[in-house]
């Protein structure tokens, strides 16, 4: 703590940061709680202690803690640590999840590739030069020749015929009539 002397100089006074020397009865004597320094508003040491040692000194009631803060402390940090479970379990789900899907695509891709490969092997095997060679030599057959062809003439047109049955209900010939005047 730096003053000012009288001389207007200025100096440490170092005394302030050495312990006092209290003699062979400090022992005896309880130190002052941080209360009574605190609320004492800078008196000096000696000032306290004849405030708290003297015999006019008033009992001063011990801090009872607060059951009430320490149950919502506990219940307060039981929270935080459910909450911090809770992202941590979330957070090994979502890894867990995560790596199943990659596996899942891994797998996909595999079995695509399996499916191309199946896919060329079977068309490889039904090309018409397997096929032809699949009825000559196993079914006997050859291919047909021109004596073996018939050709069809069409020059009457098309036709088509409607079949009707007789079993209709009342509904049904409703139906029919209106549909008649539309078309």
């Amino acid at each position: 703590m730096a003053y000012y002397s009288h001389n207007h100089n200025l100096a440490y006074d170092l005394t302030l940061f050495e312990a006092p020397y209290e003699g062979p009865q400090a022992k005896h004597r309880k130190r002052p709680s941080e209360d009574a320094v605190a609320s004492d508003g800078g008196a000096t040491e000696t000032q306290v202690n004849t405030r708290t040692h003297g015999k006019a000194r008033a009992k001063q009631p011990r801090r009872k803690r607060n059951i009430g803060r320490i149950v919502i402390s506990v219940i307060i940090g039981v929270a935080v640590m459910a909450m911090i479970a809770s992202i941590i379990h979330g957070q090994v789900q979502l890894t867990e999840l995560n790596q199943e899907i990659i596996d899942a695509r891994s797998e996909l891709a595999e079995k695509q590739s399996i499916y191309t490969q199946l896919e060329m092997k079977v068309d490889s095997s039904v090309s018409t030069t397997v096929v032809e060679q699949y009825a000559k030599d196993n079914l006997s057959m050859n291919k047909a020749n021109n004596s073996q062809k018939e050709f069809v003439s069409l020059s009457d047109g098309d036709k088509a015929e409607v079949t009707m049955t007789e079993d209709k209900n009342i509904f049904e010939r409703i139906g029919d009539a209106i549909a008649s005047l539309w078309s």
